[in-house]
């Protein structure tokens, strides 16, 4: 019979942990600890239909707490490479999305599928872009050059986007590739951003 309790209880523990994986908004709200366990187990002992309440409630709070565990280390780990990372402020920024190749000096530039994107100097431009190229000029990028540890670390990017939109800055165009990370922004919220990120370094 303790087999049987036991083998039930790993299961709706592994129900419980899979749902709760699949929810971003739900481990969020657990790694903060705001989440009411009781009202939360009532909700997936619904959706998966099975266990008991109290099962339920028991893998909620388990999970709870290796989610906790994970996002202290997380932390200290993307903390860690902002603390050694320099930040530089540069003005006078552009971006051209090119639907074909330019030859032109840039910063830092992206192919994808249909375009290609450059961050550009312009004061460096010596003649317009081609006319069915988008540009979007007088920007700001903030250029952060860290360890190389930062290629095999996750959660670096998402910190950052994460920093910038709870002070409701709008990231124009964001380009990370080896160790540096090419944020762009408009002008009116360079100096906020500068300032949050030299909190960290």
């Amino acid at each position: 019979m303790g087999d049987q309790g036991s083998d039930r209880t790993k299961s709706v523990a592994q129900l419980v942990r899979e749902t709760i994986q699949m929810r971003p908004s739900i481990t969020d709200a657990l790694k903060m600890q705001i989440v009411n366990y009781s009202a939360l187990a009532r909700m997936l002992q619904t959706e998966i239909g099975e266990g008991s309440l109290e099962a339920v409630k028991a893998a909620i709070i388990r999970v709870s707490e290796e989610l906790e565990t994970e996002k202290g280390l997380q932390e200290e780990k993307v903390l860690s490479i902002l603390r050694k990372s320099v930040v530089r402020l540069q003005d006078k920024i552009a971006v051209i999305i090119s639907p074909k190749e330019l030859e032109i000096p840039y910063i830092v530039t992206a192919y994808l599928t249909d375009s290609y994107v450059y961050v550009v100097d312009q004061t460096l431009l010596k003649e317009k872009p081609l006319e069915f190229a988008q540009l979007n000029s007088n920007l700001v990028a903030l250029i952060l050059i860290s360890p190389p540890v930062v290629e095999s670390t996750p959660g670096f990017v998402a910190f950052l986007s994460s920093l910038l939109s709870s002070r409701e800055i709008n990231i124009v165009e964001f380009i990370s590739c080896s160790t540096n990370t090419v944020i762009v922004l408009d002008q009116k919220d360079a100096l906020t951003a500068f300032s949050l990120l030299q909190n960290f370094t």
